[in-house]
């Protein structure tokens, strides 16, 4: 039985900095438990997107005695992390309802900063850790890779070897049977259930953000419901809301949105990902507070009726100036009608964006995942630039009174 369980974003490991905190805190736990190295914690170097857990993982799972999540843009939009998360949150849920007792096993360490949270994740913050004012800024990963920072991150290493050490002393509720990948949700898509029951979006609606520095991703996506009959893998691909569109399934199974999400919060905006239906009122916002805007269409639901109108209209406004990304799957290319089927489509609903083919507006055809992050990160460039060069300028309110320029006398 692993002390700890290291959940984290797999390409947050791309430089194995992951690996060597993974070994520093084994190290310090090892030493404080008197117990093997490679008997301290557990870390998963092998899993891939679209496999199933494997026993030794679904077992750690569900024997640590503790879990300890590096939080980051990437990690908070994981379905694998998500569903990590959930076995852990479960185990603790139900220690607490035999014992009610909850006890502190599942830590949040910031390793990256991320502007939104899962409420999930917010639910099991800690302060027991020396974290400092670099932590709660830049996260642990900046105190790692600092060398002034050296003795800051050692303390953080080694007070949260202690917490998982005093942590184990109490044995934590066991499922009766291993974790089944298929089986569990993940915990980061709690959010999204709640706003359906409210309507989709309906928080959006009511207080949208005033920063400059904000996306919004509007998405034309309909439900698995409305595409089940014309769109070919529509029960993976959609869900009951525009939120739970994931074009890109299996490569990446979390939803468009928040995939343009984690991607945003790394160029330091903030972000709200809306439905194509309230496409004018969302340009209107965000005109008035020089903010972006960028329109993602699924080319299965820029048909539908409520869509339809909205697209056009964009379309023909000779001001549209919000980027329009379009995901296009190989996947889809060998689906009936393939791409004949996507450029009769958006010569119907987009046919001036067809037409002038402007680039900076318009980016049809985005194959991957990670096409569509630097085809994103492009877009973010140029509309920021345009609203830098054509934004409003608000001035602050005028003095009462004439205004007299300051004379300086000397002594």
């Amino acid at each position: 039985m692993p002390l700890f369980f290291l959940s984290y974003a797999h390409e947050d490991n791309r430089n194995g900095q992951v690996q060597e905190f993974f070994g520093d805190l084994s190290e310090a736990v090892a030493g404080l438990a008197g117990v093997g190295w490679h008997e301290a914690g557990f870390i998963d170097g092998q899993m891939l997107l679209g496999t199933t857990w494997s026993h030794e993982l679904a077992d750690a799972l569900a024997t640590s005695a503790c879990l300890v999540a590096l939080t980051s843009p990437r990690y908070v939009v994981s379905d694998y992390c998500g569903r990590e998360f959930r076995v852990f949150a479960d185990r603790i849920d139900e220690h607490e309802r035999q014992f009610q007792v909850r006890p502190p096993a599942l830590v949040p360490v910031r390793w990256i900063p991320c502007d939104r949270v899962p409420a999930a994740v917010g639910q099991f913050q800690y302060r027991n850790f020396p974290t400092g004012s670099v932590y709660a800024q830049d996260g642990l990963l900046t105190l790692k890779q600092r060398r002034r920072h050296h003795d800051e991150y050692q303390d953080f290493v080694d007070a949260l070897a202690k917490h998982i050490v005093h942590t184990a002393r109490t044995p934590l509720h066991r499922p009766a049977e291993r974790p089944v990948l298929t089986k569990v949700t993940s915990a980061f898509g709690e959010s999204a259930v709640t706003r359906a029951e409210a309507g989709p979006f309906a928080g959006a609606r009511a207080s949208r953000a005033t920063s400059a520095r904000h996306v919004y991703f509007v998405l034309a996506a309909g439900s698995s419901a409305e595409l089940g009959g014309s769109r070919p893998g529509a029960e993976d691909r959609y869900g009951a809301v525009v939120g739970d569109w994931r074009p890109y399934q299996p490569e990446l199974p979390v939803p468009i949105g928040s995939w343009a999400g984690a991607i945003a919060t790394t160029k330091s905006y903030g972000w709200t990902v809306e439905d194509a239906v309230d496409l004018a009122a969302v340009r209107e916002w965000a005109g008035a507070h020089n903010q972006i805007v960028v329109l993602v269409v699924d080319v299965w639901s820029a048909d539908l009726p409520r869509y339809r109108l909205s697209l056009v209209s964009y379309d023909r406004d000779v001001e549209a100036s919000a980027p329009v990304l379009v995901p296009w799957t190989a996947a889809d290319g060998a689906a009936a009608g393939g791409d004949r089927r996507m450029w009769e489509t958006l010569a119907r609903v987009l046919p001036h964006h067809v037409v002038r083919n402007d680039r900076d507006v318009w980016r049809p055809e985005i194959p991957t995942s990670t096409r569509f992050q630097e085809e994103l990160e492009d877009v973010l460039v140029v509309a920021q630039g345009r609203i830098s060069r054509t934004g409003t300028v608000y001035q602050g309110p005028t003095s009462d009174g004439p205004g007299q320029r300051p004379i300086l006398e000397g002594p």
